[in-house]
């Protein structure tokens, strides 16, 4: 498989402090990864660096993002990059154009059934105040695929929703995923999460990277003291 996201013994920070310590690991194209650590650990300190979020300074190492490949972002929280009083097809009509995206409604919509809103006309006429958090997710998530990113990003983006709900919002991202062969790196501090969905599993701690392989390798034979004691405090998310 081709490599297309390389990150280089990376360290990265806010100012004078410095978050990230010497962060090395590979994505290949097509693969599923989810960085695991406690809050605190560096984990959205690595996306934020990945996606080359303002005020967020590279301080040493590299970032090699495969030419053309453009990055897409979901944040933990949608309520807060959305307009709370606007449509939801003006707010994604909007993106698109930014982006020299034309809005294609039957587009759209199938985006937003593939992602469980079998109502997408509904949808997009609600403002994000009208939709549960599950649904602003789906919603965030869609808005994102639109722009057909190479890499998908994920902030902890099951964080704020309940058990059912996280392991629906799981689900459709292993489906988007297998239908458009989109490379995810999520970062979540809930190992069932990633035991579920990845094929390589990365170990945070205090912005060191402990442990980072094969996920079967990781869950199955953990090298490391921390990751050992994280498989068994974590809970597990039981999804069908």
């Amino acid at each position: 498989m081709d490599t297309i996201l390389r990150i280089n013994n990376l360290f990265a920070g806010y100012g004078k402090e410095c978050v990230l310590n010497d962060i090395s690991f590979e994505v290949e194209a097509g693969k599923k990864v989810c960085i695991v650590g406690e809050s605190g650990s560096g984990k959205s300190t690595l996306l934020k660096s990945i996606h080359g979020f303002a005020g967020v300074s590279v301080t040493g190492g590299s970032i090699e993002i495969e030419r053309n490949i453009l990055l897409g972002i979901v944040p933990q929280n949608p309520g807060g990059s959305f307009n709370p009083i606007r449509t939801y097809k003006a707010q994604i009509g909007e993106a698109l154009k930014s982006n020299n995206i034309d809005f294609k409604i039957e587009e759209v919509e199938k985006t937003l059934q593939t992602l469980g809103l079998s109502d997408a006309k509904r949808a997009l006429r609600a403002r994000p105040y009208e939709l549960s958090g599950g649904m602003n997710q789906r919603m965030a998530i869609a808005t994102t695929m639109l722009l057909e990113p190479g890499i998908l990003l994920c902030d902890e983006v099951t964080s704020a929703l309940d058990v059912k709900t996280a392991g629906i919002v799981v689900e459709q991202l292993l489906e988007i995923n297998r239908l458009r062969k989109t490379t995810i790196l999520m970062v979540t501090h809930h190992l069932g999460i990633a035991s579920k969905m990845a094929d390589y599993i990365g170990i945070m701690k205090s912005g060191k990277m402990l442990e980072y392989g094969p996920a079967k390798e990781i869950l199955d034979n953990p090298q490391n003291e921390y990751t050992k004691n994280l498989l068994k405090a974590l809970p597990r998310l039981k999804v069908n």
